[in-house]
């Protein structure tokens, strides 16, 4: 039995939501710090310095825009631009989450250990993170590396805190509720990144370099992730008695039985596609010098080198596709409405991640060439923006509704995206960046948080963390589609505005099929829905 837990708890209990709200303010730190501002440029420059270096000791020549060679590092040992690693990295974290990610929900749901579950991976996410201070030229790799293991981590805490919400929050109080965890999340980015800012800025007064004040920026994004989860922890409060294990079973065993059943496919074919990204450590290095060679021999181009690595991590991609089409049958509203989610959310969360690489990338490579602290300045403005952006726009989804007030934002975020590829060519590229920042914060936090909150009014009692593992896939930082399209495109085309405009199609396929997603029938569906867990 859980001795934590309350079968008659509280809703709409002001220090529970507080609580609950709280873990948003201290995960932001990770989506900021770690995702929108130092890790990008940091290992960018590491990969792209350590690629200079090899093509000097190469060629005997330095490398330049006119030498008629694309500049590559090995990743994996396979040739990708210094700017996809950090993409190709959150690629393969956000593959291996949707393979592991509805496992985790299907345990948490059944065994009723989702505070428990949302400690043990904030706790690894938060150690995970601390650890990128020991990220040096000569282990930039590490960086990418540690990475895939923190977001993990942070996409596993997060689908157990998001499964909380039907929980603690009446139909009528989600929004509001929502948006008000996403308001503190940019609040809490928002004080730890000027932190930050004030760190690197002084690093020559107080006697310490540049690479080591960001090292140490990326180590403070643990500690303030892993303290202000206490707060959580402590407040919020356990639903039900845990579940015994049946003789015979164990909980993955268990698991795969209850995504079968949620995901009307066999046992045996969930726990094939799900577990098959663990394959990838037996075929990378059996395909590799494969791949070489063919790139030696000309028969296969350096811009497309790292996609057969992928193969493997198609499994979870192929199940989710049936998920989705067979829920169609079922609860076809709600089926509609995660498509259209997972594809433009995955837009949004691209644009995040690759924002801080765009904006000091060198001017010949498409970027704008900005200063760090110029960055810094303009994502404090988002995060502080962000927090108002939020709180409006959950006023703005109960004037007009929820999924009219997600497709006014797709639309400016769609502006974005073709300004971002048009725009800032000038001198005054810095201010129009800080405008664009600013415009990007009003619909940030509004578009996520509406989303979260209309969806957890779409899924049948008992099944919260499953579906929201679903719908983890594609949450904050959390992309993996689009920074695979990024990272290719600019592979190819060695240009990041390129790569940047490609992402627009995210956002029209959201407008495409939004409009005609039925809410009302979706949250009526999601109530008759008879597939339950045992009774408590």
């Amino acid at each position: 039995m859980n001795p934590e837990a309350d079968t008659h708890p509280l809703i709409n209990d002001r220090r529970e939501i507080f609580g609950w709200a709280m873990y948003d303010w201290a995960n932001s730190a990770f989506s900021t710090t770690i995702g929108a501002v130092f890790l990008g440029p940091y290992v960018t420059g590491l990969a792209t310095a350590a690629a200079k270096a090899s093509f000097l000791a190469q060629h005997g020549v330095a490398w330049a825009e006119t030498s008629g060679q694309a500049l590559v590092i090995n990743f994996l040992g396979l040739p990708v631009a210094p700017e996809a690693v950090v993409p190709f990295a959150v690629s393969l974290s956000v593959v291996f989450q949707a393979g592991f990610l509805p496992i985790l929900g299907a345990i948490a749901d059944y065994s009723h250990r989702r505070k428990q579950m949302l400690q043990i991976f904030a706790t690894l996410g938060a150690l995970a993170t601390m650890a990128m201070f020991f990220v040096t030229a000569t282990t930039w790799m590490l960086g990418s590396l540690i990475f895939i293991l923190a977001n993990l981590s942070f996409g596993a805490a997060l689908v157990f805190y998001n499964a909380y919400l039907p929980d603690i929050a009446s139909e009528e109080e989600r929004d509001r509720v929502s948006s008000y965890g996403f308001a503190l999340g940019y609040m809490g980015g928002f004080v730890l990144l000027a932190l930050n800012l004030v760190l690197y800025l002084l690093h020559e007064d107080i006697g310490i370099s540049e690479s080591l004040s960001v090292r140490i920026n990326l180590a403070s994004a643990g500690v303030w992730w892993l303290a202000f989860s206490t707060v959580t922890w402590k407040r919020l409060r356990s639903r039900h008695a845990t579940h015994q294990i049946p003789p015979g079973e164990n909980l993955l065993t268990i698991a795969f039985k209850q995504l079968s059943e949620t995901m009307d496919v066999p046992a045996k074919s969930v726990a094939f596609y799900l577990l098959s990204p663990l394959l990838i450590f037996i075929w990378a290095p059996l395909i590799t010098p494969t791949i070489n060679a063919l790139i030696s021999s000309g028969n296969l181009a350096t811009e497309f080198a790292i996609l057969p690595v992928f193969i493997p991590l198609f499994g979870p991609v192929i199940l989710l596709v049936r998920f989705l089409k067979n829920k169609a049958r079922s609860t076809p509203e709600t089926s509609k409405f995660l498509t259209a989610y997972l594809i433009y959310n995955d837009g949004i969360q691209t644009v995040l991640a690759i924002a801080s690489t765009f904006a000091t990338a060198e001017v010949i490579r498409g970027g704008l060439e900005l200063e760090q602290q110029t960055l810094i300045s303009v994502i404090l403005i988002i995060q502080f923006v962000a927090f108002f952006g939020a709180l409006a726009w959950g006023k703005l989804a109960k004037r007009i509704g929820a999924k009219q007030a997600i497709i006014v934002s797709l639309i400016i975020w769609s502006g974005v995206v073709i300004y971002a590829y048009g725009g800032m060519k000038g001198d005054a590229r810095a201010t129009e960046f800080m405008i664009l920042g600013a415009i990007i914060a009003l619909v940030l936090g509004g578009s996520q948080a509406i989303s979260r909150s209309l969806f957890a009014q779409m899924i049948p009692k008992n099944k919260e963390a499953e579906f929201f593992s679903i719908y983890e896939i594609s949450e904050r930082g959390t992309s993996w589609l689009g920074t695979l399209v990024f990272g290719i495109a600019v592979t190819v085309f060695g240009n990041l505005r390129i790569a940047i405009l490609a992402l627009i199609v995210f956002f029209i396929v959201g407008l495409v099929i939004l409009p005609f997603v039925n809410t009302t029938k979706a949250m009526e569906d999601a109530k008759l829905d008879t597939s339950h867990h045992p009774a408590d």
